[in-house]
């Protein structure tokens, strides 16, 4: 799933291809000045990148903070992938035990980047989502958020990742997690990605009902009031559905988040357009993170989107 992990990017793709060094990526990561070009570099490279080259580049250049980057958000995906997907209560002691050990070297790898990087929102937003795995308190992850938005008020992962943190399922509570995406939606200008994770926030929302505690009839319930479809909506057409919005390095993200939510509520055309855009650059398990637990494969064909593989 190569291309997949590349998000579209012409650039990351040809590094995941040719992983014989870290010197491809190496030469990417100086051309990426932008956060939201950095995010995207070091978020490709987390699931596929041979471990042992970023390791290397550590090694030859211990203050990198290019290599700090790519190698704390590797080290962040090779947590989740020693947790499993499975409920907190499903996860083995084992599996436990090499989460919260790989989590504190991942936290460790991140706040070094953010001393050899002090200008970079990037790693900031990292440890928001480090720290939420962490179960550290809800202050810690505020902080970390505060420090990225200190340097990029816009910065797309911090929002998506804050949303996150403030959810029930991490420890803190949904109607906290509602107002705060409310009020990036509220606050973000016009054709920014940002509104979207006020989608994301109804997504949690609706699946730690369904899901986590088994509510089935709330859930639905959940979805289908009117003041919350009219907000989702008036949230999509202020970011991805308005004139003004320019795709960035982070639309990708926020388009699976926004295709994610018009499945769970059936809504084909916007569903369609959606996926029509995306193509096939993104894969199932990007629906799984965006929180529709995957079916990418079936709401295409329900849509009539084809992925033009």
């Amino acid at each position: 799933a190569i291309r997949q992990c590349a998000y579209g990017s012409p650039q990351v793709f040809q590094v995941l291809s040719n992983p014989s060094d870290f010197s491809d990526l190496k030469s990417l990561m100086a051309s990426a000045t932008e956060p939201a070009e950095r995010y995207l570099v070091s978020v490709g490279v987390s699931r596929p990148y041979p471990a042992q080259h970023l390791e290397a580049w550590l090694k030859a250049e211990p203050n990198s903070p290019d290599a700090l980057l790519c190698y704390g958000a590797r080290l962040l995906q090779y947590s989740w992938s020693t947790r499993g997907y499975s409920r907190g209560h499903e996860i083995s002691e084992g599996s436990a035990k090499l989460f919260f050990e790989s989590l504190k070297q991942t936290k460790e790898v991140l706040m070094r980047c953010t001393e050899v990087a002090p200008e970079d929102p990037t790693p900031w937003a990292y440890l928001i989502m480090a720290s939420t795995w962490h179960t550290d308190d809800i202050e810690t992850r505020s902080v970390y958020f505060q420090e990225a938005t200190k340097r990029d008020p816009n910065n797309w992962p911090a929002h998506m990742h804050m949303t996150v943190a403030l959810s029930e399922k991490w420890g803190g509570d949904n109607e906290d997690m509602k107002h705060f995406a409310e009020g990036v939606a509220r606050d973000a200008d016009e054709g920014s990605d940002l509104p979207i994770v006020l989608l994301k926030s109804y997504i949690e929302y609706w699946k730690y009902l369904d899901t986590f505690k088994e509510q089935h009839q709330q859930a639905e319930e959940f979805l289908n009031f009117e003041w919350i479809q009219e907000r989702a909506q008036d949230a999509y057409n202020k970011s991805l559905g308005s004139p003004q919005h320019v795709d960035t390095s982070t639309s990708i993200f926020a388009r699976y988040n926004a295709s994610s939510w018009f499945w769970i509520v059936r809504n084909k055309d916007y569903l369609k357009k959606e996926l029509d855009i995306l193509g096939n650059k993104i894969e199932d398990i990007h629906w799984r993170w965006a929180g529709s637990e995957g079916h990418l494969d079936h709401a295409r064909d329900w849509a009539g989107s084809d992925p033009g593989f």
